[in-house]
């Protein structure tokens, strides 16, 4: 059973779905003159009156609210009104002060289903979606608005505030289909086909009503269609792997609803028998309009679309049909047509008398146009000359042009190679800009590090050198001791007494093992101060000889807690494959930089996968129960060095993550590209380690994954510095 906690957290987790619903039936049309064919009011559209409760009403009031149970009482010519009012109780807007703080769905209790959750003593505000999106009247009187507000935002509930955040109303998409006025009444020319969803979800009647209600919360989607098992097409007998789905019957969220209603265990009820049956099939080639009398007939509001086998091919929903089929729009339609004809033979009769008109009118200019035919002759001669004059002036001009439009285009390449120079520029400013705010970072990491590392190196070196002496002294006075026990072998009472009650003969022994673990403590913290003053060096940019395994070594130990387990996160294996390196020429501060990016990099890869449970999921299958500690059950990070063609050496870092996508891994060196969550990542950190490898010491950084078989970034640099 959930706490409330985790309840609260599923909730928040997920995005509000869209939740399919039955429209009310839209308002009579008005009359042709009244208003535009075209038109978009967004009053129309607003529920005035939703259901609303307080933050603190309990979670079993809201669902008496919702209970849609009473629409199956309901008789069929009373079926179209019961489904209005089920869609107007398919959500609840939580207020405070009158303004929405919370909104609580449909699909919202298919997921406490799904998770099984005690609701008991729990409020609304508790499993509510807080925050919703909601849309202020101010803004837009557009019905498009709302409509561009709820496919963006992928809902389909969109309270309406005013100015003062005070809720007015509700909108769904429903309400916006009964709005708009049919524009399209060529529906007998468009099939089912056009309009259907071809992505259906589908389960076999061996599954229970809380599997389906798990793959409507997974899918997103508000049915299931319940098939047969799969069989192969008869008219494909060459391809026997393709199968397809025979379609049986249907199971929506309104049934997840009702079985939820009656406090029904959900994982004991079959497929077989939550799902809707007999299925109203129709074909992919059906006309619009006789799917829509098809549901006006069953009382349905979806139909599912079948092959000429019965195959499963899609699903037509109501909301998937154009608004024309309401009658009295139509007829409002057809009136406007209508007139609209009425109105064009008028202007084509009165067109039609202008014409006679322009003809005698013609007959007599023609007459005119003969006597003028000779005069037009000689005006046209004289014409001619002066347009052959005009046409050499303009023959110079063009020319002139020409020149002019060379001159522009010399000076617009000249510009494009201007620009090109600026952005170049610019890119490189941006370079230098990251790379002087993560040098900043590192060069404040070292002074911080050397600062640590001096300020512990004192007093350790205080007891390290002390100890030698502490130690010459124990074994001087145990020698004195033993002189003691040597000459007086039988001490006074009270010498026994305190020698039995310290167990001296323990005391000697133990002291001198406490010294040796003193002194190997000691020297294990000097070690990690040297390593620190080693990483520390980040901020030097001078070149100088430098041990890649030892800049490794720094980086793994300066990681290295975060490498061991804790909790139930198993530890990360670190596998050294060293080759025999030499020294090379290289920036020590800033290869141990790319080193630091590109381990964390992997340890956070693996972390997040371990977090997430996909690590046990993908490792579970393949390695051996009995032995935890198998390398195939330990996430693993590999580093192996080489010489690559006796001028470079190569440092390759792998894992055996998930691997890394195609489209994110062409985009990993582009600066300000991360996939992490806002405040764990800034982008920078491969970017600015492909700047310091080819840009800075003229070497090759590279990165080769593949899905579920890990990520391997292979870094290059030559031997000799070429700067």
């Amino acid at each position: 059973m959930l706490q409330e906690e985790q309840l609260q957290h599923f909730l928040d987790s997920a995005p509000q779905l869209p939740v399919i619903k039955s429209s009310e039936p839209s308002e009579p049309a008005e009359r042709p003159n009244s208003r535009p064919l075209y038109s978009s009011p967004l009053d129309r559209a607003i529920d005035r009156h939703p259901l609303t409760v307080a933050p603190e009403t309990p979670i079993a009031h809201v669902l008496a609210l919702m209970n849609p149970m009473r629409v199956s009482c309901q008789l069929c010519g009373e079926k179209q009104n019961a489904l209005a009012s089920a869609a107007k109780r398919s959500c609840v807007l939580v207020v405070e002060d009158n303004r929405p703080i919370g909104i609580f769905t449909e699909r919202d209790i298919v997921k406490l289903t799904t998770v099984a959750a005690c609701t008991v003593g729990l409020t609304i505000a508790d499993v509510m979606t807080r925050s919703p999106i909601t849309l202020k009247q101010s803004e837009s009187q557009d019905i498009f608005t709302a409509m561009f507000t709820l496919r963006q935002h992928q809902i389909r509930h969109l309270p309406v505030v005013d100015e003062d955040s005070r809720l007015l109303g509700i909108i769904t998409r429903e309400a916006i289909h009964e709005a708009l006025q049919p524009v399209n009444l060529l529906t007998n020319l468009r099939c089912a086909a056009d309009v259907m969803t071809k992505e259906v979800i589908s389960a076999p009647t061996t599954a229970s009503a809380l599997d389906l209600a798990q793959l409507m919360v997974k899918h997103r989607v508000s049915s299931v269609v319940i098939v047969e098992e799969p069989i192969q097409h008869p008219e494909q007998p060459i391809a026997p792997t393709q199968n397809y789905q025979i379609p049986i019957g249907i199971v929506t969220e309104r049934d997840i609803v009702q079985f939820h209603a009656l406090e029904l265990n959900l994982s004991e009820i079959p497929a077989a028998r939550a799902m809707s049956a007999p299925l109203f099939c129709i074909s992919p080639a059906d006309s619009l309009w006789s799917v829509h009398q098809s549901m006006q007939r069953h009382c349905v509001r979806r139909l599912v679309v079948v092959g000429s086998q019965g195959e499963l091919l899609g699903v037509v929903s109501q909301t998937s049909l154009p608004q024309v089929f309401n009658q009295s729009e139509m007829y409002g339609t057809i009136e406007l047509l209508q007139q609209a004809v009425d109105d064009r033979a008028t202007q084509l009769q009165k067109a039609n008398e202008l014409l006679q008109q322009e003809i005698l009118e013609r007959q007599r200019a023609q007459e005119a146009l003969r006597q003028a035919h000779d005069d037009l002759k000689k005006q046209v001669e004289e014409r001619t000359a002066q347009l052959l004059e005009s046409n050499e002036l303009l023959r110079r001009d063009i020319i002139k042009r020409q020149k002019v439009e060379e001159v522009l285009r010399r000076k617009q390449t000249c510009l494009k190679n201007q620009a090109q120079q600026l952005e170049q520029t610019v890119r490189k400013l941006q370079q230098t800009q990251t790379q002087l705010v993560q040098t900043e970072k590192m060069s404040s990491l070292g002074q911080m590090i050397a600062g640590i590392a001096h300020e512990i190196n004192n007093p350790v070196n205080f007891i390290y050198g002390n100890l030698s002496h502490a130690s010459h002294y124990i074994k001087e006075l145990i020698q004195l001791l033993e002189l003691y026990q040597q000459h007086y072998p039988e001490p006074v009472s009270e010498i026994r007494e305190a020698a039995a009650e310290m167990e001296v003969d323990f005391l000697v022994e133990d002291l001198s093992k406490l010294v040796s673990s003193m002194q190997v403590g000691t020297e294990r913290i000097r070690q990690i101060v040297v390593s620190m003053r080693n990483f520390s060096r980040s901020d030097q940019s001078n070149i100088k000889l430098v041990d890649i395994h030892e800049g490794l070594e720094t980086t793994l130990l300066i990681l290295q807690h975060r490498l061991k387990p804790h909790g139930g996160h198993p530890p990360i294996q670190i596998i050294k494959e060293y080759g025999n390196l030499p020294q090379i020429e290289c920036c020590a501060g800033q290869i141990n930089q790319v080193f630091m990016n590109i381990i964390g990099n992997a340890i956070d890869a693996l972390d997040e996968e371990i977090q997430k449970g996909e690590w046990a999921r993908r490792n579970g299958e393949n390695s051996p129960p009995s032995d935890p500690s198998s390398p195939l059950t330990l996430p693993t990070i590999t580093i192996r060095t080489e010489v690559v063609g006796g001028d470079f050496v190569a440092i390759r870092i792998s894992d055996n993550g998930r691997g890394i996508p195609e489209e994110i891994r062409r985009q990993l060196f582009d600066p300000f590209f991360t996939t992490k969550p806002v405040g764990k990542g800034t982008g920078l950190g491969l970017s600015i380690s492909y700047h310091l490898i080819v840009e800075q010491h003229g070497g090759r950084l590279d990165c080769v994954s593949e899905a579920g078989r890990g990520t391997e970034f292979a870094i290059e640099i030559p031997i000799l510095s070429c700067h």
